[in-house]
């Protein structure tokens, strides 16, 4: 009796000194922050920080606003100053709420501070430990980072949530946009090449795209999709990669995960439509000559999913003909992905990180001058491709 005595004496001793949560927050006194814009402010040197804020209960709950319509699902805030933290904190005027940053879901850059230069924005990012560093990177094209994160649009309650899923689902399924985060570029600043960030664009009338009415109608007055990639040197944005172009980049970089080609078949060039379903490549450099020279691997697997031509797929020849143009036609967006970095004398496929690898003297030699290198370079491109399935019938009714 007299050790259980003790025990309970001891055990709320220790009780007393225990410190508890003494900085914990309560969710009714926090403003949880899902998306972050960063664009050029008005006054030379300064930058407009937007955040796009979540209301709890007009998305828990479909709460009624006064007048009838429905509460907005999200709110958005900016502020102005010579730093970001600076502004985000001067926005705290504005906010009732203290700022909470650890969900964000999405960054968006403005393509006029994404031109001017944005290395000095992410050393905010790289200090930080509550901003998240695995929060995807955009870059809006042709409106501010502001504007894009106050477009409300079907599907999803939240706009930041909403970009930050296309990004993923377009990359993942058609392969013309890359997902790229905090990290990745923060690496790249610190790499031997350029960076690669996903363009997103707003189609209609931004006021419109504000207000409730773009959720009420069966055709969108404004939408948003994303828009090619943008090839970054020493931070700052010098082309966009559109179309082929940018699936080609895909392939380079080794982050094909699926695609739909349309391939020449018969008389049409486009009659037939292959998915891929596999990809995987393979860079590696040599010295020719005193010069690096490299060699791009691809080998890819797919089905056929649609036919426009009379062809047999029943038959051996017809499948390894397929194959081969195939092969050819993603070899030919893998070239011109290829030359449009060569032109900008932009490495955003780490080639210079494989020839540092590969021959670090050779390297030290000629890091200095790495775009002109870059840009000269040979670059061979061979591409294996596989016909894996064609659906549920070989030869078809046409």
């Amino acid at each position: 009796m007299k050790k259980l005595c003790f025990v309970g004496v001891m055990l709320s001793a220790i009780a007393l000194t225990l410190a508890g949560c003494w900085n914990s927050k309560e969710l009714t006194e926090l403003a949880i922050v899902v998306g972050l814009g960063i664009d050029k402010g008005e006054e030379k040197g300064t930058y407009k920080v937007s955040f796009q804020i979540v209301n709890p209960g007009a998305i828990s709950m479909g709460k009624m606003g006064g007048g009838g319509g429905q509460t907005m699902p999200i709110t958005v805030y900016s502020g102005v100053d010579n730093t970001l933290f600076g502004a985000l904190r001067k926005s705290t005027q504005k906010v009732p709420r203290q700022l909470f940053f650890s969900h964000i879901q999405l960054l968006i850059l403005g393509e006029d501070l994404a031109k001017e230069g944005v290395k000095e924005v992410f050393d905010l990012f790289d200090r930080s430990r509550e901003l998240r560093m695995n929060t995807p990177v955009v870059v809006a094209r042709g409106a501010s980072a502001e504007t894009m994160l106050s477009i409300v649009t079907p599907l999803e309650n939240l706009p930041a949530v909403g970009i930050a899923k296309r990004l993923e689902v377009s990359s993942d399924v058609f392969a013309q946009n890359i997902e790229t985060e905090i990290m990745d570029i923060i690496k790249g600043f610190s790499g031997e090449g350029g960076i690669a960030i996903s363009g997103v664009q707003m189609i209609g009338d931004p006021k419109e795209g504000q207000s409730r009415k773009n959720t009420s109608q069966t055709k969108l007055p404004t939408s948003i999709e994303m828009k090619g990639i943008g090839l970054f040197r020493e931070g700052k944005l010098q082309a966009w990669a559109e179309g082929k172009a940018a699936r080609g980049m895909l392939w380079i970089k080794n982050q094909m995960k699926g695609t739909a080609m349309d391939v020449a078949c018969g008389d049409k060039p486009e009659g037939t439509s292959i998915e891929l379903t596999h990809s995987v490549t393979d860079v590696s450099v040599k010295m020719r000559g005193g010069r690096p020279a490299f060699r791009i691997h691809v080998r890819e697997e797919g089905a056929v999913t649609e036919v426009h031509c009379d062809i047999d797929l029943g038959k051996h020849e017809s499948i390894v003909k397929l194959q081969n143009i195939w092969a050819k036609e993603t070899e030919k967006e893998i070239r011109k992905a290829v030359e449009l970095a060569q032109k900008e004398k932009i490495d955003v496929f780490g080639f210079g990180d494989a020839l540092n690898r590969q021959y670090p003297n050779v390297w030290k030699q000629i890091k200095r001058d790495w775009p002109k290198t870059f840009a000269d370079s040979e670059v061979e491109v061979e591409v294996e491709a596989y016909v894996r399935r064609t659906g549920m019938r070989l030869k078809s009714y046409l």
